[in-house]
Order: C-alpha cells, then structure tokens, then sequence
C-alpha cells in the first residue's frame, strides 16, 4: 500500500499541509508534481474540447484539464512503483488517523471491488454490504459520488482506467465514476474516511466565471447524456451490490 499525492510546485503551503496529514497515518507517500492547467496548449491530442462541451455543457476549463492529467500521471507513477494497491490522493485530503487499518481491512474484500472511494462530495446514496471496522462500512453508491479527493484502487484497475480515460471527454471525478463503462467496479468507504479541505486554500480550478453553455445547448446534448449514466449507473450497481454481498458474506 502507498499513497501518491497530487500537488502543484507552486502549492507549498498545501504539501506541509497534506504531508503532515498522512505523516499520522503511517503510511508512506510519494509526491506526485501537478500538471498546471494554463500552460497546456490546446488543441491538445488528449483532450476533445467539442465532446467535453456536449457531455459536461460547460466551457474549456484549463484548471480541469490540469486536474485530469494529474491524476492520469499518478495512475502511471502507481503502475511504475512495485505496489500492488495505491491511493489516490489530492492535496487538500484530510485522512483519518485510521486509515491505514481502513485500507488493509478493505483489502480483505478484495473480491468486491477495483475502485475504492474514500473521499467525495454529496450524498451518494450508499447500501453497505460488509463491515470494516467500528463504524465504516464498504458500500456500493446508486448516485454520483463527485469529487477525485481521494480513492483507493488495483494495478489492474489502474491499467484500465490509464486506456480508457484518454482521451479526456468529462472532468476526472465524472469519468472514475463510471467505472461500469470500463468493466471495472466501484465501492465506497462509509463513513468517508478523508475528508476534503480546499476551503482552506485558493482553488486551483481557474476558469472564466461560468462556464456553462446556455441552457438551450446543454438541454440536446448535456441532460440526455446524464439521464443515460445515471440509469446505467443504478442498473450495473445494483447488480454490483448484489454480487458484492453475496462474495463478502
């Protein structure tokens, strides 16, 4: 187990943050440096502005495009390393001081999942199927968990994700959570174990002050699209949950 973290050159403040924080896990960590978004050029062969706008309905987003990339990046770094599971981190992550026990527990229910949330935002709806430890739970989430603060996942799934997400079509925490479309299954730690912070810091994600396409455009293109996932989400994890309480009992 090790723990990749993604933070800017330019964020110092955010690694003695970050680093502190996993330093009282006891988990070791390796700093992976941040693509900086605005010094991408476009048109950039790993990104389809036209296809980002009809799925997301908002605007080119180099603060995202960044994010993207190094996430991409930690996914090759973990695939370099000889570990056989990695965690995902950004540098606003505020870890439980349990976490390494978390992870290696989960581990043990290796057999449920490739993809392991462990941070995010919103209600994501959750229906456990196995115990952990005291109050967490490994669940499988009907509805999107949005945000990449923070998850746990296989060499395998690591390789896949590395194919599959490139192109870039839609932000980082909306492609890792469909994780159905690439033959791989997702899980979430709950009670979420890290917690995100970036109202501590300035946010990295610059763009203009909205983004978003009219309404008119995004309502042929956007909704469609989100119905579709949000069906073939429900659909695929149910059959997931199923499994998954039948393997972990």
């Amino acid at each position: 187990m090790h723990v990749f973290i993604i933070n800017l050159d330019s964020a110092t403040d955010r690694w003695t943050f970050v680093s502190d924080a996993f330093k009282n896990t006891g988990l070791d960590f390796t700093r992976i440096s941040g693509v900086l978004g605005r010094e991408l050029t476009l048109p950039h062969p790993q990104y389809r502005d036209a296809s980002f706008a009809m799925r997301h309905g908002h605007k080119t987003n180099y603060g995202q495009i960044g994010c993207y990339f190094s996430h991409l990046k930690s996914l090759k770094a973990f695939l370099d390393s000889p570990h056989q599971h990695a965690i995902i981190a950004e540098d606003d992550a505020l870890p439980d001081a349990n976490l390494a026990e978390i992870a290696a527990r989960a581990i043990d229910f290796q057999s449920t999942w490739d993809v392991l949330r462990l941070s995010g935002f919103h209600n994501p709806h959750p229906q456990p199927y196995a115990s952990l430890m005291g109050e967490y739970e490994l669940c499988v989430c009907f509805t999107r968990l949005c945000g990449t603060g923070a998850y746990m996942l296989t060499r395998h799934a690591a390789e896949v994700l590395l194919d599959k997400l490139d192109p870039m079509l839609v932000p980082i925490d909306h492609a890792i959570d469909r994780e159905w479309v690439y033959g791989l299954r997702s899980a979430a730690v709950i009670p979420l174990p890290i917690k995100q912070t970036a109202h501590r810091f300035a946010s990295q994600c610059t763009g203009s002050k909205d983004p978003k396409l009219p309404w008119y455009v995004r309502y042929w293109t956007v909704f469609p699209y989100r119905a579709w996932t949000e069906t073939s989400r429900i659909i695929h994890r149910s059959r997931q949950f199923h499994s998954a309480r039948r393997l972990a009992a």
